[in-house]
This record gives C-alpha cells, structure tokens and sequence, in this order.
C-alpha cells in the first residue's frame, strides 16, 4: 500500500510510504526500511522478504526522485541542507506511522541502506532515545569530520526513561574493508559516535568490496525482530 507521508516540510514534502508485512492489526514490531541512492522502497521491500518474520510490519520512505540529498556524505552538512532534515523528517513521520498503529519507538528496528543508512544515522543523532534497534549498512554519518558530530537531541528534551541519549539502542554498523563508497575509516567513526551517544554497538567489517545488504546482515536483522517478536536472542554487541 501507498500513501504520502504527513508533517514533512522541504524537499521531500511530496515523499510517500509504502507499506507491507503485516497488517496493522496483527503488528506487533516495526521495521523502517531506508533505501539507497537510486533505490525505491519497493525495492527495499522485496528484498526485506529474506529477514521477514510474522508479526512485523514492513514501512518503507520513498525519497523524491530516489535521491535523499544532493552531494556525498563526506561533504559538508550545508551542501546537503534542507534536503538531510527533510529526509531525516520522513523517517520520523515513518517512526510515527508505526505509533500510530500501536508500535512504540522500543519496538522499531531502523534499516538504512547505503545514502538511506546515511539518512538513518543522522536520524538516529538528531532524535536520540531507545529504539529497537538500528542497521547502518555500507554508510556512515554525514558530514566532513566525524569526530565532531554527537548525538544530540535537537528537541531539547529527555525520553520516557530520563535519558538524552540512545540509551542503549543496538545499533548495528556493517560494512566491507573495501567498500567503494564509504571509506571505513567513517566507518569507525560512525561507530565511535554512537558509543558516545549511548549505544550499543556492534560493528562489522568484512572482507572485500561488498556494498549494499549481505546475507549475513539480512540474517542478523531478521535475529533483532525475532528478539523483539520474543523467539530469538537478541545478538551480542561488541
């Protein structure tokens, strides 16, 4: 199903979710599926059939033009500025959409994938607290020095537990040694600064050149949702 996101304002105003997994009624987890540059979320949909499981509801962005911001994610914020907050605005009213059913942040699983894992991250930094868990794969924080960028709470206020923070998110960072895109020194940095900010994180680098979601990462995200559908042990972070 298709229908346009609400409360997104600048370039991705006319952004639209698509949905899949199951119904509303029978959702009892959330997974927000962020594609890559040139991407869709239908794609991103089919190929979530691989680490789909009963009981979770699939709701996946549609960046404008499958594009989420102009420039690299190594350049600085303001080439990317107001498309990056208007983008990191769609996977908080994609967040929303799955409250409004009934799933609560604690029960969201992120997935971004290449410029979409950019996009999650910056999500993830600007909107901190504890999430289901996060795949930040083949990407990395936006922005020139990474060793500047925290994790801060652009609204200013505590969540529900007291914390400013991630407090304690799983956040999976996968990539390759030789990932054509993302330099994996961004990698660790990425990594660095969710530590910092609160995370748990497990961070996995692997050989070769590999870009994009590999069985591996599939079977790890489908391990997360299965922890938090209660039939699987949530992975070990590092």
């Amino acid at each position: 199903m298709t229908r346009k996101l609400s409360g997104v304002e600048g370039p991705h105003a006319d952004a639209t979710l698509e949905t899949g997994g199951a119904p509303a009624a029978a959702a009892e987890v959330a997974v927000v599926l962020v594609h890559g540059r040139g991407g869709t979320a239908e794609g991103l949909l089919r190929l979530a059939d691989e680490f789909y499981r009963p009981g979770a509801t699939l709701l996946a962005p549609n960046a404008v033009r499958s594009n989420w911001f102009p420039a690299g994610h190594d350049a600085p914020i303001a080439a990317n500025e107001p498309a990056l907050t208007s983008a990191v605005d769609c996977v908080a009213a994609t967040v929303d959409a799955a409250g409004d059913i009934g799933i609560p942040p604690e029960r969201v699983v992120l997935v971004g994938v290449s410029q979409g894992g950019a996009v999650a991250s910056e999500f993830l930094r600007r909107r901190p607290r504890r999430y289901g868990g996060a795949f930040v794969v083949s990407a990395a924080l936006p922005g020139e020095d990474l060793s500047e960028r925290s994790v801060v709470d652009e609204g200013g206020a505590e969540n529900e537990t007291g914390s400013g923070d991630l407090d304690g998110t799983p956040i999976a960072i996968d990539s390759s040694e030789d990932d054509p895109y993302v330099p994996v020194e961004r990698v660790r940095a990425t990594a660095a600064a969710f530590r910092r900010g609160g995370a748990a994180v497990d961070r996995r680098i692997d050989e070769g050149d590999g870009h994009g979601l590999s069985d591996a990462t599939m079977a790890r995200i489908g391990d997360r949702v299965g922890a938090l559908l209660g039939d699987a042990a949530p992975p070990d972070a590092e």
